[in-house]
C-alpha cells in the first residue's frame, strides 16, 4: 500500500468532467511531479487532494485511510498542507501573521516554535522581512512565504502547484534548491509544475495529465527521454 494513493478519482464541475477516472501513488519521501498543459486537471487534483473539492467518485488513501470528500482543515491535521498556484498570501498580514495562519492547527508552542524556527532556517529573508506586510514583498519572496507557511503545520506530505510561476530564472532554480532541501529532510513533495524539465529532473517519478486522464507515467528520468513528453513539454529538446 502506497503512503498516498488516489484510486479511480473522478471530479466534476457541473457537467463538465475535469477528472476522469485518474490513479496515482506517492510513497514516503518521494518527489513526484503532475505534468500537462493548461486545463489538463492538475490544480483540480491537488485541491480535491487538499479537500478543497468534494470528488464524484473514487479514494484518496493517505496512510491506508480513505480521506476523499474529507475537509480542508482535516486533511491538514492528518499531515497534507497544499502550497496554493498563485501563491495566494494574505497581502495586508505580515510575513509573521502569514506564518502563524499556516500553523492554525497546531495545538503543541514547540510545534509552533520550530516550524518559524525552520521556515527563517530554509529562507532567511522571510526573518528580515517578518514585520513587512505580505503584499509589498517581491514575487519570489511571496513563493517562499507560500512554501514556508504551508510547512507551518509540520506536514508529512507537501504539496506545490506551479511554484515557479511567473518567477524569474535565477529565482525558479532557488526555488527548485529548497524543493530539493524540504525532501531532504523527509518531506514527501507532490509538485505540478509547467516547468516540466526542471519539475522532472528532481522527481522521483511523474504523471502526466491530459483533459483529466493519465496519459503517461514513469521515473523522471523515462519520461524526459520519452519523444512523446519531449515534444509535448520539454520543447522537443
Amino acid at each position: 500500500m502506497a503512503f498516498l494513493e488516489v484510486k479511480d478519482l473522478h471530479v466534476s464541475y457541473g457537467a463538465i468532467k475535469a477528472i476522469q477516472g485518474i490513479s496515482l501513488k506517492v510513497e514516503k519521501g518521494e518527489v513526484v511531479t503532475l505534468i500537462g498543459s493548461n486545463g489538463a486537471g492538475k490544480t483540480t487534483t491537488m485541491n480535491t487532494l487538499a479537500g478543497l473539492i468534494k470528488p464524484a467518485a473514487g479514494q484518496i488513501l493517505f496512510k491506508e485511510e480513505n480521506i476523499a470528500g474529507h475537509d480542508a482543515p482535516d486533511v491538514v491535521s492528518r499531515g497534507i498542507t497544499l502550497s496554493p498556484e498563485g501563491r495566494q498570501v494574505f497581502p495586508k498580514l505580515s510575513v509573521w501573521e502569514n506564518l502563524d495562519m499556516g500553523a492554525y492547527s497546531v495545538k503543541d508552542p514547540a510545534v509552533r516554535k520550530r516550524g518559524f524556527e525552520q521556515a527563517f532556517s530554509l529562507f532567511p529573508i522571510l526573518k528580515e522581512r517578518s514585520s513587512q506586510p505580505a503584499g509589498t514583498l517581491s514575487g519570489g519572496e511571496q513563493q517562499m512565504l507560500a512554501v514556508a507557511r504551508a510547512l507551518m503545520s509540520d506536514p508529512e506530505v507537501l504539496m506545490l502547484d506551479e511554484p515557479s510561476l511567473g518567477l524569474a530564472p535565477i529565482i525558479i532554480q532557488d526555488i527548485f534548491n529548497l524543493i530539493k532541501k524540504i525532501n531532504g529532510m523527509g518531506t514527501t513533495i507532490l509538485l505540478v509544475e509547467q516547468n516540466a524539465k526542471m519539475a522532472l529532473g528532481i522527481s522521483d517519478r511523474g504523471y502526466v495529465l491530459e483533459t483529466g486522464r493519465i496519459v503517461h507515467v514513469g521515473t523522471g528520468e523515462e519520461l524526459m527521454k520519452s519523444d512523446e513528453v519531449k515534444n509535448a513539454y520539454l520543447g522537443g529538446i
